[in-house]
C-alpha cells in the first residue's frame, strides 16, 4: 500500500481492506482558541486532543457477554505502535489454543478436553490452509506490548499439563511447517526423570519452549495460602531455569483460576502474560476479550482468552472473520489517526 500524503506523518502501512466495508466515520474538525484584537499579536492557536481521530477495533464476532478491553492508555504510543515502520499488519490477529489429551485412533472423547486423533489432524491441516502460522511466547509478548511484528493470522499452541508423548504427534506439523508449540508444565515432582528426559529433547528441536503451568498444578482460590499460592509462582520459575535454562514469560493459569492477589504476585515475580481456560475470542494488539471475571483483576495481559482445541476450528473462522473487519476499519481510520498523531503527539515531526 502506498505511503500516507500526510506531510507530517512519516509511519508506513501495509494490508488491503477486505471483505468488509464500514460504515463512514464522520471527521470533525479540532476546536481552536484564539483572541486577536487591535493592539496585540493573536496568541498562538490552542489545540485539545478530541476523540475524532482515534478508532477502537470492533466488538463484531465476539461472544454475548464478552468485552474487549484496551490496556494501553496513552493514545500517542498507541498509534506509534499501530502506524510506525516495522510493526504489525492492520487485522493482526492471535488465537491462543488449549490442548489437553488427543485420543489413540479410535477412540471418543469422554470429556471437552479431549479431542479424537481425527479431529486434531484435520484441524492442524485446516490451520494451515486458512494461512494461520504459529507464534512462541516471547513473539506473543512483544506483539501485545508493542505491536511488534508477526503473521498477520497468528496463533499460539498451548498443550497443558505433562504429557510425554503428545508433543510427539505435533512434530510432523511443527517440521513440515516450521511451526512452534508451547508446553505449559506443573514443574512438581521433578524425580520423574523419563519425563524431563523427553522434554528436553523436544526443546532441543528448537521448535518447543516450555512455560509454567504451576508448581503442584493448585487451582488457586480466595482460600488458598500466600505460602501455596508464592510455590505455585516462584518454584515454578526455578525449575525451568535449571532445566532448560530460560525464564518463563507466561503462567498458565491451572485450572483457569486466579485470584487479584495471585495476579500481583505472579507479576511481581516477572511473568509478562498469563492465560486462563475462559474461550472468549482471538487477541490483538491493545485489545483483549474478557468476561466479567477477568475484567475484575484489571489486567488483561494477565487474564489472556485461549480457545478450546475441541473447537479450535470455529475459534480459527471467528478470528478470520474479526481480522478481516478490524482490518478494513483501521485503514478506513489511518489518515484521521495519523493526522492526530502529527498534531498532539510530542515526538512528531518538527517538534
Amino acid at each position: 500500500m502506498a505511503e500516507t500524503q500526510t506531510a507530517e506523518a512519516v509511519f508506513a502501512v501495509t494490508g488491503t481492506a477486505e471483505i468488509v466495508t464500514p460504515s463512514a466515520t464522520p471527521t470533525v474538525t479540532p476546536t481552536t482558541t484564539q483572541t486577536p484584537t487591535a493592539t496585540k499579536i493573536p496568541p498562538t492557536p490552542t489545540i485539545t486532543p478530541t476523540p475524532w481521530a482515534l478508532s477502537t477495533p470492533s466488538a463484531s464476532g465476539l461472544l454475548a457477554g464478552v468485552t474487549p478491553v484496551e490496556y494501553v492508555d496513552d493514545p500517542c504510543t498507541y498509534l506509534a505502535n499501530k502506524w510506525g515502520e516495522g510493526k504489525a499488519e492492520p487485522g493482526t490477529i492471535v488465537v491462543p489454543i488449549m490442548f489437553h489429551s488427543i485420543l489413540r485412533p479410535g477412540k471418543q472423547p469422554t470429556d471437552p478436553e479431549q479431542v479424537t486423533t481425527e479431529y486434531f489432524e484435520f484441524f492442524m491441516d485446516y490451520a494451515k490452509r486458512l494461512g494461520f502460522e504459529t507464534i512462541t511466547t516471547a513473539e506473543m509478548v512483544d506483539f501485545l506490548e508493542n505491536n511488534a511484528a508477526i503473521p498477520k493470522l497468528s496463533m499460539i499452541l498451548i498443550l497443558d499439563d505433562k504429557r510425554p508423548d503428545t508433543p510427539q504427534l505435533f512434530m510432523p506439523y511443527l517440521e513440515a511447517n516450521d511451526w512452534t508449540l508451547t508446553l505449559a508444565v506443573n514443574t512438581g515432582d521433578t524425580a520423574v526423570t523419563s519425563y524431563w528426559e523427553k522434554t528436553e529433547g523436544y526443546v532441543a528441536t528448537g521448535r518447543v519452549e516450555v512455560q509454567s503451568h504451576g508448581y503442584n498444578h493448585v487451582y488457586i482460590q480466595d482460600y488458598t495460602s500466600p505460602e501455596v499460592i508464592n510455590e505455585e509462582i516462584y518454584r515454578s520459575i526455578e525449575v525451568i531455569e535449571e532445566r532448560f535454562g530460560n525464564t518463563p514469560q507466561a503462567f498458565i493459569w491451572p485450572g483457569g483460576n486466579f485470584t487479584p492477589e495471585s495476579i500481583e504476585v505472579a507479576r511481581e515475580a516477572g511473568y509478562e502474560i498469563g492465560f486462563t481456560v475462559y474461550s472468549r475470542g482471538p487477541v490483538m494488539y491493545n485489545w483483549v476479550p474478557l468476561g466479567d471475571a477477568e475484567q475484575e483483576v484489571e489486567d488483561p495481559l494477565m487474564v489472556l482468552p485461549r480457545a478450546w482445541s475441541s473447537a479450535a476450528d470455529i475459534a480459527l473462522n471467528r478470528a478470520l472473520q474479526i481480522s478481516q473487519h478490524n482490518e478494513a476499519l483501521a485503514v478506513d481510520m489511518m489518515e484521521q489517526e495519523l493526522l492526530y498523531y502529527s498534531l498532539f503527539c510530542s515526538d512528531a515531526p518538527g517538534d
